[in-house]
């Protein structure tokens, strides 16, 4: 099966966005799981995974909005 260029684009695309959120998610993950190890229960280690939540997010969101390189 031949596929035209938009649709080759397409699924390239859709690949680079699969990629990005594994691998954004592993990153996520393994910065917790340091995080949560390495420090001891607070205000401030719920805080810093809070923000790490929310990198996250935000950064899935510009993925979303504006497309990925």
């Amino acid at each position: 099966m031949v596929l035209n260029i938009e649709e080759e684009a397409k699924r390239f695309i859709a690949l680079k966005k699969r990629e990005f959120i594994t691998e954004i998610d592993k990153m996520y993950t393994t910065t917790s799981d340091y995080i949560v190890y390495h420090l001891h229960p607070s205000e401030e280690r719920d805080h810093a995974i809070k923000a790490l939540q929310e990198a996250v997010l935000w950064s899935k969101h510009c993925m979303d909005k504006h497309g990925i390189q």
